[in-house]
């Protein structure tokens, strides 16, 4: 999925299976787990194919689209830089003789939306999402058998302190080792990067790198600043992605340009949305408008 969300949707989304194992081949993935992979995701309504004679083209379902674009804000833009103590409550009653099963998979798509359960059926997350929230909550047919609410927090009152809740809700120390970890693994490569690096190579440190990042940030529930240890490693996480991201993208873009690039039909011009990635860059001169 980070290949497709990355670099083939920028690009019309649209990507023949050939094609697909040809790009995936430098990774390190062979086409049986290849094609394993796929039949898995369109299952999941996360692809959809089409047939053009014995060749398959592949894209994002509607589905597929929908949460790579949520996922999108959380991998590229990170969390709002300032917050004015607004909450999103989601309040869960029992669900009958389905109470166990419902609420699995409600918590599950709770959490993987960066909510935290505060008590039993009780999840909160700080910042208004209560658009996310109905939207999990329509997919598993439960609009009518939950509560959403907007909140806000009170500075002049007294209680539990937000530090303490955060803790209890959210395992940011295993989220911080994460992105040590990265940071650990990839500044070397930074300082590998050289003026001579090929397509193929800026390429693959692209696409490494990326699928690293998204692993962690998508399980980072991405609190706010004032709510984050002043050491927090986050910071210098992202910056070393982005720095890294946009280090190689140009060079990378050639190599997807020359593999892919025989089928204007199905790889058009690169969006021009792409470049406000991790904060934005300009425009390469000569690069085409979409």
């Amino acid at each position: 999925m980070t290949l497709l969300g990355d670099t083939i949707e920028p690009h019309g989304g649209s990507i023949w299976l050939s094609k697909l194992i040809e790009l995936v081949a430098p990774l390190g993935i062979n086409e049986r787990l290849l094609r394993t992979s796929v039949f898995r995701l369109v299952a999941q309504d996360w692809l959809q194919s089409e047939r053009h004679g014995r060749r398959s083209l592949y894209r994002l379902s509607t589905h597929g689209r929908e949460l790579t674009e949520q996922a999108s804000g959380r991998i590229y833009d990170g969390p709002s830089p300032a917050w004015q103590g607004n909450w999103t409550l989601v309040v869960l009653p029992r669900f009958g003789n389905s109470s166990l099963s419902k609420r699995g998979e409600v918590r599950r798509e709770l959490i993987w939306a960066g909510f935290g359960a505060i008590a039993p059926g009780i999840f909160a997350l700080p910042r208004n999402q209560t658009v996310a929230a109905h939207k999990v909550l329509g997919k598993l047919k439960l609009k009518n058998h939950a509560l959403v609410l907007g909140a806000h927090e009170m500075n002049e009152s007294k209680g539990l302190l937000i530090t303490d809740l955060i803790t209890q809700c959210w395992d940011l120390d295993g989220v911080a080792r994460q992105y040590q970890n990265f940071q650990d693994t990839f500044n070397p490569m930074l300082s590998a990067i050289s003026d001579g690096m090929s397509p193929l190579q800026a390429y693959m440190i692209r696409a490494l790198t990326l699928h690293e990042w998204r692993r962690i940030v998508l399980h980072d529930p991405q609190l706010p600043k004032q709510m984050l240890p002043q050491d927090w490693p986050g910071h210098g996480a992202r910056t070393l992605c982005a720095t890294l991201y946009w280090r190689v993208f140009d060079q990378a873009e050639t190599f997807l340009d020359e593999l892919l690039g025989q089928h204007p039909e199905h790889y058009q011009p690169l969006k021009p949305c792409v470049y406000k990635r991790f904060g934005g860059r300009s425009k390469p001169q000569g690069a085409q408008a979409a």
